[in-house]
């Protein structure tokens, strides 16, 4: 938690928004609640925003240097796109894309969503995992049911393993199985969808929130763009750190009806692969960020803890063998 104090780190980032929205003829005051300890890829702030028509509690998300001004200005797009849609997801407040800022950087002001984050699918008993793994799904299929233009140009799966790629040669030698699972992805790339959707880019446990057995919102849209859905759905099954603890053969069944599209299996076991390969990535840039003195996030040094997991699931993956 951040020093809560008149002189510290939370005391100015409420001064600082109080006064961004003096200047936009928003007469409010800013209570800091406290930042969020998860996430490496967003500073976040949750704060209370009082005015004359009463409090509103919010989340201010500012960008790190590894995210960049971009990740701002996805998410304004993205929560912009699901707005009154049906999609659960927090409702966009304010944003600025300047540097100019309090912050010296750009931000964006959101509603905070009711509920909370489960670590896991595991955590949740049952019979209330199944049904929030089923709002989940069909909160998927209406996100993909929605028109992506406003996010630009589509994504392929092509763009997808290039991107990958180009990222696990900045960090250097890769494992024997990674180097294994692009060549196996290479050989396999699947034609670009007929119809490219809204994809999440994270769409998982650890980005829902939910209140009692009410999934209430989907958090992080800084990675959304137009692309292949199965990216999406395959991602939400993916064991990050435990399995997930859900029927998935059914739950695809289920998307598959909601959304009308058939889905192929192959496609989604290309998509599964480079989903353990982007695991793989993240652990690698974690841990040598750290080993080269980039960052001192203990969270960063912890990956290195989970790749040995994640390429015995990427090699099981590849095998076509369940993952364990």
């Amino acid at each position: 938690m951040a020093d809560p104090g008149p002189h510290g780190e939370a005391a100015a980032v409420g001064r600082g928004l109080a006064a961004w929205l003096r200047g936009r003829d928003v007469a409010a005051t800013v209570d800091v609640l406290g930042r969020a300890t998860v996430g490496l890829s967003q500073e976040t702030w949750f704060v209370r925003i009082t005015t004359e028509t009463g409090d509103v509690d919010a989340v201010l998300r500012l960008p790190t240097a590894a995210s960049g001004a971009r990740a701002i200005v996805t998410q304004r797009t993205a929560l912009q796109a699901v707005a009154g849609t049906g999609v659960p997801a927090p409702a966009l407040l304010w944003f600025d894309y300047g540097d100019e800022t309090p912050f010296s950087r750009p931000f964006i002001v959101m509603t905070r969503v009711t509920g909370t984050v489960p670590v896991g699918w595991h955590t949740v008993p049952e019979p209330a995992r199944t049904r929030l793994a089923e709002q989940a799904i069909d909160a998927l299929a209406a996100l993909h049911r929605l028109d992506p233009a406003a996010l630009g140009e589509p994504v392929t799966p092509a763009d997808d393993l290039r991107r990958l790629e180009r990222r696990l040669e900045r960090v250097g030698p890769a494992p024997p199985i990674v180097a294994g699972a692009l060549a196996w992805l290479a050989r396999r790339v699947p034609d670009p969808p007929r119809l490219p959707t809204i994809v999440h880019g994270d769409f998982r446990m650890g980005n829902l929130v939910v209140d009692g057995d009410r999934l209430t919102g989907v958090l992080d849209w800084e990675m959304a763009s137009p692309g292949d859905p199965l990216s999406d759905l395959a991602w939400c099954f993916i064991p990050v750190w435990e399995l997930p603890g859900v029927d998935e053969q059914k739950l695809v069944r289920r998307y598959a009806e909601e959304t009308g599209a058939a889905v192929g299996a192959e496609r989604l076991h290309w998509h599964r692969a480079l989903g353990y390969v982007r695991l793989a990535y993240y652990a690698l840039a974690g841990t040598r960020a750290f080993d080269g003195g980039r960052s001192d996030d203990l969270r960063l040094a912890a990956l290195r803890l989970q790749l040995p997991v994640t390429l015995d699931r990427l090699a099981a993956t590849l095998a076509g063998d369940p993952v364990a």
